[in-house]
């Protein structure tokens, strides 16, 4: 199912496989995000865009008062 990274729409699996990948899906480790959300990003959204710092598990903005430190 790897292939579907790139282009997904060729890479359907065979009919009797996606009953069985919908209800387990692909493993953590191959899932990749398509649409990250509240500032994030990367292949699981576990970093913050440009100007955004994770505090508390959320992208925050930086504030400029911080001067980078916290």
């Amino acid at each position: 199912f790897g292939g579907g990274r790139g282009s997904p729409a060729p890479h359907v699996p065979p009919a009797p496989q996606i009953p069985s990948w919908v209800s387990e899906g692909p493993s953590e480790e191959a899932a990749v995000c398509v649409n990250c959300q509240n500032n994030s990003l990367g292949e699981r959204c576990q970093g913050c865009r440009p100007g955004f710092f994770l505090l508390d598990g959320a992208c925050t903005k930086y504030a400029p008062s911080c001067k980078g430190v916290l």
